[in-house]
């Protein structure tokens, strides 16, 4: 069996689109979906447009956070419909970003596509709990997807490569991969690090500490590479308030 992703909506404006994202999960066989900070009061109108997927909607687990909703994920793809600046991310195409869905699911590492809201999308904190973007391809006429037919898109790009992932053999991992919320505390305890000798001065904090997150997570780094990395972090900033250890 393969671990699904799970789909994650944030700040969700209409409970029509969150209701219609339920439906194109349950179209797809997927079932956990997440609702953070959802804006929406409307639940007849979520209910409604749910239809054959209200028990997704029902089931769903609300959220105060993007911590508590994704930091045991090994994999966060962040739906993007704009060109992002940073270049920390690899951006992937929906078949693209399937594949590799699927595959961590073949490894049952939990996996989540998110989805931000309708008008803005994700904003750059979101995106720090990204660990690849994705960008479906449109008309430059009319670029912008309804959240729900995304949703749909996704789904059913997974549903594909899930079949045909099937007959490939999976990875052979011993050690557990890392969560992103272990990396992200990695990530953290670097950029404190850093601060502490003005590495940034003149620099873009945010975007510097997006490519070391980034480059950590392209190594597909494993929880007693992130334990070593931050016990070398420890002994740098001990090292930072004391000078070389007297022997």
């Amino acid at each position: 069996m393969s671990l699904p992703p799970r789909i994650v909506l944030v700040r969700t404006l209409y409970g029509g689109n969150a209701g219609s994202s339920a439906r194109a999960m349950s179209n797809m066989g997927l079932s956990d979906l997440r609702l953070v900070n959802p804006r929406y009061d409307d639940n007849f109108e979520a209910s409604k447009m749910a239809m054959g997927g209200r028990q997704v909607l029902e089931q769903a687990q609300r959220s105060a956070s993007l911590e508590e909703a994704l930091s045991d994920c090994a994999a966060v793809i962040a739906c993007t419909a704009r060109p992002r600046r940073w270049k920390a991310w690899d951006c992937l195409d929906p078949s693209g970003s399937a594949e590799l869905l699927a595959e961590y699911g073949r490894q049952n590492r939990p996996t989540a596509l998110l989805f931000g809201t309708e008008d803005k999308g994700l904003d750059n904190e979101d995106l720090a709990w990204a660990t690849h973007l994705c960008h479906i391809p449109t008309s430059a006429e009319v670029s912008s997807l309804n959240l729900s037919q995304a949703v749909l898109l996704l789904s059913w790009e997974w549903a594909q490569a899930h079949g045909r992932l099937g007959r490939r053999p999976s990875r052979n991992r011993s050690r557990p991969g890392a969560e992103l919320g272990q990396v992200n505390g990695l990530t953290d305890q670097v950029g404190t690090l850093l601060d502490r000798i003005d590495f940034f001065t003149g620099k873009n904090r945010s975007q510097g500490l997006a490519t070391v997150r980034q480059a950590l997570l392209r190594g597909d780094i494993t929880e007693t590479e992130v334990h070593f990395l931050r016990g070398v972090v420890r002994k740098l900033s001990w090292y930072v308030d004391h000078g070389p250890r007297l022997e």
